[in-house]
């Protein structure tokens, strides 16, 4: 019976490695200053265009509570699709310090996190000799609602 892999992007955030998994990557960028838009969620730092369409674009470490985002040459966009509730796709930039590399791993060697874990979003961990990546759970990261007032704050440029 063959062992299905797992693929991970991993990237920084200060001194925090997160991983996503590689099916919810749709593309990474060069960092490019995001457009504000005028009362948007705290985390927003606006938005730009990708492939003709509009998607707003959100500084990591802002989501995270650990900061705000230092914009440096390594800085980049991670544009990942995510599914909302309905099961539609949106797709949204994520502002990261830099992205490291992409990794696989066989299931057993990421340790699930129990559900009760707050933040949700962190769905489970992968450790090496030298870091601790937290793994992402890419549909958790956002509420509900801030997938609402996004998808009607691009709603308006798209």
């Amino acid at each position: 019976m063959d062992q299905v892999m797992n693929s991970y992007l991993t990237f920084s955030v200060g001194n925090n490695i997160f991983g996503i998994h590689v099916e919810k990557v749709e593309e990474i960028k060069e960092y490019i200053s995001p457009k504000a838009v005028p009362e948007s969620l705290p985390f927003v730092k606006g938005v730009i265009d990708h492939r003709d369409e509009v998607i707003p674009v959100i500084d990591a470490a802002q989501k995270f509570n650990l900061g705000k985002i230092e914009i440096s040459p390594q800085t980049c966009i991670v544009v990942l699709e995510i599914e909302k509730e309905s099961g539609d796709l949106f797709k949204i930039g994520v502002l990261v310090d830099n992205v490291s590399d992409v990794f696989e791993s066989d299931p057993e060697k990421i340790k699930e996190i129990e559900e009760d874990y707050k933040p949700g979003y962190i769905s489970a961990t992968y450790r090496t000799e030298d870091l601790l990546v937290m793994i992402l759970n890419a549909n958790k990261v956002f509420s509900d609602t801030d997938i609402v007032a996004m998808d009607k704050m691009i709603g308006e440029f798209n």
